[in-house]
């Protein structure tokens, strides 16, 4: 019996512990270049220069990364596994450098607007992301 009751809590263990592994979450150890903002109304595109002076790297145990322009930062991220192409994002606070960059830049407007995004969209086989916050929709390029 106390064997019985031994293999019944190994295997009950080991099923929980099983249960705490999924697919890794597409964005894991990805990176990417911002190339377009879109508002209401208005499409903003990035030049190449701009583009890769304003970028995301998910790192895992949910770090992000960031270039935003002339400055860096970080910040805490975690994400529903998509359905489909769209799933749930939260973005924490951002802590960056705050030195004043050159115009046109995205730097702040991102800084400022990621704690916002509700939502992600992965297109085109995964090679576009775009992250909806409150005032626009930030579509990147993987890199």
């Amino acid at each position: 019996m106390l064997k019985h009751t031994a293999l019944l809590a190994a295997a009950s263990l080991s099923l929980a512990a099983c249960q705490g592994f999924g697919a890794p979450h597409p964005l894991d150890g990805t990176s990417w270049r911002l190339v377009n903002v879109e508002t209401s109304g208005t499409s903003t595109s990035l030049t190449t220069e701009l583009s890769s002076r304003h970028t995301l790297t998910f790192e895992g145990g949910g770090r992000l990364a960031m270039q935003l322009d002339c400055n860096r930062g970080n910040a805490d991220w975690s994400a529903s596994q998509p359905r489909g192409e769209t799933g749930s994002i939260s973005i924490g606070p951002v802590a960056s450098t705050r030195a004043l960059c050159p115009r046109p830049t995205f730097g702040e407007e991102l800084a400022a607007e990621l704690p916002g995004a509700t939502s992600f969209t992965l297109l085109d086989d995964r090679s576009e992301l775009v992250i909806r916050a409150e005032s626009a929709d930030y579509i990147f390029a993987r890199d």
